[in-house]
C-alpha cells in the first residue's frame, strides 16, 4: 500500500489539468494572482491573450503576486492536521518568492513534516516533478526518499526560452539595460535560460529561427531524456511546429505542448517559446536513508 500520507503542493503556474488533479485527493494547487490597474485574476482565470489585450488597452504592464504566507500556512495546518507529510513543489525562486514564503509558514506549522523544494522551473517541469512525487508515494516511499528524487529532477531539469519581445523582462527587472538595447537597436534574438534559478543569456543571435536551430542543438545531444516540453505564451502555432521538429530529432522522447501561466506570461510578454527538459534519471544513486 502507497504512501497515503504523503500531501503534493504545487503552485498554479504548473497550469495542471483539472482532470487529473480530480484524479489525486492528495495534490494541491497554490494559486498565484496577475494583476492590470485595479483588476486582479487569478493565474487561472484569464488566459495569455486576453492579459495582453487588456494591458495594451489599459497602457500599462501586468504585476504579480504570490500567494500570501497565511495561505500556506492554513494549508500547512490543515494538511498536518493528522500528522500527514507535506512536499510543497514551487517555480523557481529566481522568478518569485513563492518558495521563500513556504519555507517561512513551514517553519511555523511543522518543520518537521512538510518539504519545501525549488523545482528552479516552472509549468510543464512541476509538473512532472508532482507526477514523480505521487508516483513514489503510491509505491510506498517516504518523505525523505522523494525529496531525494526531487532534489535529482531538480538538477537534471532545464529550462530554455526566447521572449517575443524583450520588454517585459526589461520593465520585469530580469534582464538589464544593454540586454534590451541590444534586442531593440541590433535585432538580435537572445536565446535565455535558467540557472540557479536567475535569468542568463545563453546565446545572442540574429533570428527567432536561429534562436530555435541554438536550443535544438542542446536537445539533439540528450541521451533518452525523460521528457521535452514545448511551451508559449499565446503562440500555439509556432509551438506546435517546435514541438513536431522536436519529436522529428528525439522519437523516443516524451514531447509535449505546454501553455505558460499567464503569471510567467505577465513578465516575460507574449510570443515566447520556451523548453523545459529533464535529462533521463538511470544513474541517480538510491537514498541512503540519511535526513
Amino acid at each position: 500500500m502507497g504512501n497515503t500520507q504523503l500531501q503534493v503542493v504545487i503552485d498554479s503556474t504548473a497550469m495542471v489539468d483539472k482532470e487529473w488533479l480530480g484524479r489525486h485527493e492528495n495534490l494541491h494547487v497554490v494559486p498565484l494572482s496577475v494583476r492590470i490597474g485595479e483588476q486582479e485574476w487569478l493565474d487561472t482565470d484569464i488566459s495569455g491573450a486576453e492579459l495582453f489585450q487588456k494591458a495594451s488597452a489599459a497602457k500599462e504592464m501586468p504585476k504579480t503576486s504570490q500567494p500570501a504566507q497565511g495561505q500556506f500556512i492554513q494549508l500547512f495546518q490543515e494538511l498536518t492536521a493528522r500528522g500527514q507529510e507535506v512536499v510543497c513543489i514551487l517555480l523557481s525562486g529566481g522568478l518569485s518568492g513563492t518558495a521563500s514564503t513556504a519555507r517561512m509558514a513551514a517553519a511555523q506549522v511543522d518543520p518537521r513534516l512538510i518539504r519545501v523544494i525549488d523545482s528552479g522551473t516552472t509549468a510543464i517541469g512541476l509538473v512532472q516533478m508532482a507526477k514523480a512525487a505521487l508516483e513514489a508515494a503510491e509505491a510506498g516511499k517516504s518523505l525523505a526518499e522523494v525529496v531525494h528524487l526531487l532534489d535529482a529532477m531538480v538538477r537534471r531539469t532545464h529550462t530554455v526560452f526566447i521572449p517575443g519581445t524583450l520588454e517585459y523582462l526589461h520593465k520585469g527587472g530580469r534582464i538589464g539595460g544593454a540586454a534590451r538595447l541590444f534586442g531593440g537597436i541590433l535585432q538580435l534574438r537572445p536565446l535565455l535560460y535558467l540557472q540557479n534559478g536567475k535569468v542568463q543569456v545563453l546565446d545572442k543571435v540574429r533570428t527567432q529561427k536561429r534562436a530555435l536551430e541554438r536550443a535544438m542543438q542542446d536537445i539533439l545531444v540528450l541521451q533518452r531524456p525523460a521528457y521535452i516540453g514545448v511551451g508559449h505564451v499565446d503562440n500555439p502555432e509556432l509551438a506546435a511546429q517546435t514541438a513536431a521538429l522536436v519529436k522529428e530529432a528525439q522519437p523516443e522522447a516524451q514531447v509535449e505542448v505546454f501553455l505558460i501561466s499567464p503569471v510567467i506570461g505577465a513578465h516575460t510578454g507574449p510570443g515566447l517559446i520556451g523548453f523545459i527538459y529533464q535529462e533521463n534519471l538511470e544513474e541517480v544513486p538510491a537514498h541512503d536513508g540519511a535526513n
